[in-house]
């Protein structure tokens, strides 16, 4: 698998190579303060097609419109492989032509992410790798140029400078990895810092390990947390936090805020950028706004998630009481031991040199030549069965007086698992693992 070139300004992946890869930002900075918005739009890849195109409808077609229609607007965010075929798949392609004029227009900036939204934290290093870079092979594929500067077919995308790690989960293995391949910073929840660094937070939000790369830039948590469970249109307490003080402010959520998860959300979005535009606050994009900035130095980094607390990192993906939940990290952890066992090297380039022009997710059950090879459809479905969305449905964790419960999610996924597993050889524990959790969750 090749790697893109590890420099900050772009990504570039061949055609020929099997390279395995939504959230808003708000930063707010002038002589006021600066607000970046970072939106993470997705889907997983087993979402029902018709909530699909319902999400699409209420949220992502007028929220695209809303920021194209106001050129003061500049956000960033991350547009995840599991989003952008489904959107391809069911005729976006228009939503996805506006997408990439904006992002050419310097109105849009794309980070980086995760290919199928796993727990980054929680998978094989080989497979954070794939994840990642068959991400980028995405960006490159619908928002980028399908030829190099001498002619030669690739994927490619420039400017792709941060990196958006679902459930902002993030340990100093990702930290790494993520400066190895170039990125020049991450997004973090503000629980990654030691405890004397939360306590003085609105000092700054560009924080780093050290010397290390790449910096942690910091949601605010309470800022976020207003807008993200907002129900009525009074933005009073929201404009107030963001202009509080002098220091700028960046927020991370959900783009399904603005229009799915809220009906009214997309006039929620437009009147807080219309209240603090009138205040002197303006919106960038993160890097943009981290121009010049020094970023305070922390002395180690906790492994957290988007809703850590003091006494848990996964609140939202692990519970031990849940006998579906325990079951499931228990075969998705076996599913890789088999399939390191069966594959326990990278294979070589050839084995995975397919070209013609089409993505690798495209071909993996096509019938048309250029084939994919056994190991490369393995991975595929291996990418695919480590979604978070499947530990997040089965923990009943409570959210706004709701349980986190879908069996539909649930088997759905295990479909994944069936076609890994026949693959890596019919192991018939892992078979068994997979009828208790479908017989477990028909009890629920």
């Amino acid at each position: 698998m090749e790697r893109p070139h590890s420099h900050s300004v772009g990504r570039r992946v061949r055609r020929n190579r099997f390279g395995l890869g939504c959230a808003i930002f708000i930063f707010v900075y002038n002589s006021l303060v600066n607000l970046c918005l970072l939106l993470h739009f997705y889907q997983p890849s087993n979402q029902f097609g018709d909530v699909l195109k319902k999400v699409t409808q209420e949220c992502y077609i007028p929220l695209i419109k809303s920021i194209k229609n106001n050129k003061k607007i500049k956000i960033t965010a991350d547009f995840p492989l599991s989003l952008l075929e489904q959107l391809d798949c069911y005729g976006f392609d228009f939503l996805i032509r506006d997408i990439k004029d904006l992002v050419e227009a310097g109105r849009i900036e794309l980070a980086g992410s995760a290919a199928y939204h796993p727990l980054l934290t929680k998978i094989p290093q080989d497979f954070v790798d794939k994840q990642i870079i068959l991400n980028e092979s995405s960006l490159a594929y619908y928002f980028g140029v399908n030829k190099d500067f001498e002619g030669e077919e690739c994927f490619m995308i420039k400017g792709l400078r941060g990196f958006f790690p679902p459930e902002m989960a993030i340990n100093n293995q990702v930290l790494e990895t993520l400066g190895g391949l170039g990125y020049d910073w991450i997004s973090v929840d503000e629980f990654c810092l030691p405890k004397e660094s939360r306590d003085i937070l609105e000092n700054g939000f560009i924080y780093s390990l050290g010397s290390k790369t790449p910096k942690l830039i910091v949601r605010s948590r309470r800022l976020t947390n207003l807008i993200s469970f907002k129900r009525d249109l009074d933005r009073s307490a929201i404009v107030t936090e963001i202009l509080k003080g002098s220091a700028d402010k960046m927020v991370a959520l959900d783009a399904e805020t603005f229009g799915h998860h809220y009906k009214d959300g997309i006039y929620l979005f437009e009147s807080i950028i219309s209240d603090i535009f009138e205040k002197g606050a303006e919106v960038s994009t993160i890097t943009e706004a981290i121009q010049g900035v020094e970023a305070v130095s922390i002395t180690h980094l906790n492994e957290t998630t988007w809703s850590s607390t003091e006494a848990e990192v996964y609140p939202l993906w692990e519970n031990k009481a849940s006998k579906v939940n325990t079951a499931l990290w228990f075969l998705q952890n076996e599913v890789h031991t088999e399939f390191a066992s069966k594959y326990p090297l990278e294979a070589p380039e050839s084995a995975s040199s397919q070209n013609g022009g089409v993505p690798v997710w495209k071909r993996r059950y096509s019938a048309t030549p250029p084939l994919l090879d056994n190991r490369t459809r393995v991975e595929l479905d291996m990418l695919k069965l480590q979604q978070s969305d499947q530990f997040w449905w089965s923990t009943d964790a409570d959210m706004m007086g709701k349980k986190n419960f879908s069996r539909y999610m649930i088997d759905s996924v295990l479909d994944y698992y069936v076609e890994a597993v026949t693959a890596l050889g019919s192991n018939k524990v892992l078979f068994d693992k997979i009828d208790e959790i479908r017989n477990l969750i028909k009890d629920q």
